[in-house]
């Protein structure tokens, strides 16, 4: 795991307290070892929360998460389906993440290559309750 502090947020949607939503990733991060940063995109695209350290520009992230999300959309309604819930996306680097929030956002994370990738997603799953919360969605 990279030891990294974690950034705050850029934006809450709903009006939720500050820093609910870096709360709540902070203890998923905690929880799940194995993830070395992850980010939270709204419904409509923009980049609520990242963990990525200095250097690294939100508007890219943004726009690189953003176009996954989109073929991984594409992709299931291709197969049938009306949204990807949960996508894994396995490189030489490591693991890129996705898990659909209720009202249409993204939890992403990535991992190492030798992640308990499995367990990861479980505990993705487990917190989309709590940052539900923390962004403040009605739903």
């Amino acid at each position: 795991m990279s030891e990294g502090r974690i950034s705050g947020t850029e934006s809450n949607a709903g009006g939720a307290p500050d820093g609910a939503l870096e709360r709540a990733l902070g203890d998923l991060r905690a929880l799940s070892e194995d993830i070395e940063s992850c980010s939270v995109l709204s419904p409509t695209g923009d980049l609520q929360y990242s963990s990525h350290g200095p250097g690294v520009e939100r508007a890219r992230v943004a726009a690189m998460l953003g176009a996954l999300v989109g073929l991984a959309g594409r992709s299931a309604r291709k197969e049938g389906k009306d949204l990807a819930s949960q996508v894994r996306v396995r490189t030489e680097a490591g693991h890129l993440l996705m898990v659909g929030l209720e009202g249409g956002g993204t939890l992403v994370a990535t991992t190492a290559p030798e992640a308990r990738v499995g367990l990861v997603l479980y505990d993705m799953r487990n917190a989309r309750a709590e940052i539900k919360k923390a962004t403040g969605e009605v739903g």
